[in-house]
């Protein structure tokens, strides 16, 4: 009986090695870093489709709509059960066992979503892009032509499509030389005739305060707007409002004057001859009259979209079926002598949305509307580019967004 006695331990010991190697390995540690990295690219894919799907809509006349992710819990269960059983027989001794186990594990996540919206998220919609951002974007590596063609309306005297920063034009826009002046810059931007620079430049705004006026509250709200309060020049036991600004510059080389690139570039901006460093400002800090066109320019004049502005830019980029187009869903462009116009000319080369009848096998993002499936290429490295630049942007002009009720709770799986 001691042989049996001793095996019957060994089988118990080989079960709860395995119930507690089950229990222990898969659940716990090590699956937070599946999960996080599940619902991390669920939550990148639903951001892209939220883009996707509201360029379509605004192209269809249709309503956007703009959902964020709130919340992501998750329940993780275990169950464990195991069973053992031996017997002796006959003589010599015979011994036999057998072990059995059996590990049941579910999970139960919930995710949680919210309209933005209310008047401050409607208003930094509408608002002009602040060139702030803008020169951070080009700062951090961004080409300037894709920059500025998708957040810039016009660039001293040159027009980039503004009629297109609202719902669908009916008469084709100015944009050919705006378009020609960008991409000049950016192949200049990496030889030795011209460089882009970055400076800061701090401005004082308003009448100086006294200091006893200015309390905690005056504070906070001065920093949310991106000012600060410094001490009034000249002006004792006095403060005023200050801000810091990220400004863009274009400066030219000394012996850039010949080179056919750099002449053409400046024909087209009209900056004045023998001037070599250019700021680009907002048309509001202009120094020149906007409707002097032959006037030399001393500074490169900026005016800005909006952030919806930009989607509606870009909305122009959806082939829609030609019986939507037939059937009137959406706006037919023409040019000033009434032949078709193609949006490919405009934003072909930024952004190019798909439709198929049939959901199609190389899409990087897709979605079905109106009985088709609009779809982005997963080869069409330029729409991809310009989708993280479009998500770049609504974060930088968007900020801290305002949500409204209610909040939609979705429970997933079973």
């Amino acid at each position: 009986m001691r042989l049996h006695a001793g095996r019957s331990v060994a089988g118990v010991s080989l079960l709860a090695f395995v119930l507690s190697t089950i229990g222990g390995c898969l659940i716990g540690p090590r699956m937070l870093p599946a999960s996080n990295s599940s619902y991390s690219d669920a939550v990148r894919v639903a951001q892209s489709e939220q883009l996707l799907a509201n360029l379509v809509r605004l192209h269809y006349h249709d309503l956007p709509l703009f959902l964020a992710v709130t919340d992501i819990s998750t329940q993780f269960e275990i169950n464990g059960s195991g069973t053992i059983g031996g017997s002796v027989n006959g003589k010599p001794v015979g011994y036999s066992a057998g072990a059995g186990a059996g590990v049941g594990y579910s999970e139960r996540p919930t995710i949680s979503f919210s309209i933005l919206g209310g008047e401050a998220f409607q208003k930094r919609l509408l608002s002009p892009l602040d060139l702030g951002a803008i020169s951070l974007l080009v700062e951090s590596g961004w080409r300037v032509d894709r920059v500025l063609r998708l957040t810039v309306e016009q660039l001293n005297s040159l027009p980039n499509a503004r009629s297109a920063s609202g719902p669908t034009p009916e008469i084709a826009p100015e944009y050919a030389g705006f378009i020609e002046a960008a991409t000049l810059w950016e192949k200049l931007r990496g030889s030795t005739l011209a460089e882009t620079l970055y400076r800061t430049e701090r401005s004082s705004i308003g009448e100086p305060l006294p200091v006893a006026q200015v309390d905690g509250s005056a504070l906070v709200a001065a920093s949310t707007a991106g000012f600060e309060f410094e001490r009034a020049p000249q002006r004792n036991n006095s403060v005023q409002l200050a801000k810091t600004e990220r400004r863009l510059v274009l400066r030219f080389s000394p012996d850039s004057d010949r080179a056919p690139t750099v002449q053409r570039l400046r024909e087209l901006l009209r900056l004045k001859p023998g001037e070599r460093t250019f700021d680009v400002v907002t048309l509001d800090d202009r120094s020149f009259d906007a409707f002097d066109r032959w006037r030399p320019r001393e500074q490169l004049a900026v005016d800005t979209r909006s952030l919806m502005g930009v989607l509606y830019y870009l909305s122009n980029g959806v082939e829609a079926p030609p019986e939507h187009v037939a059937a009137g869903l959406v706006t037919p462009t023409v040019s000033a002598t009434g032949a078709p116009f193609s949006w490919k000319d405009v934003v072909g080369d930024l952004v190019t949305i798909h439709s198929s009848r049939h959901q199609p096998g190389n899409a990087a993002i897709a979605i079905e509307y109106r009985g088709y499936w609009f779809y982005v290429a997963d080869d069409d490295r330029s729409t991809k580019s310009t989708f993280m630049l479009l998500s770049e942007l609504f974060a930088l002009q968007a900020g801290e967004l305002s949500r409204t009720k209610p909040v939609l709770t979705l429970p997933v799986g079973g």
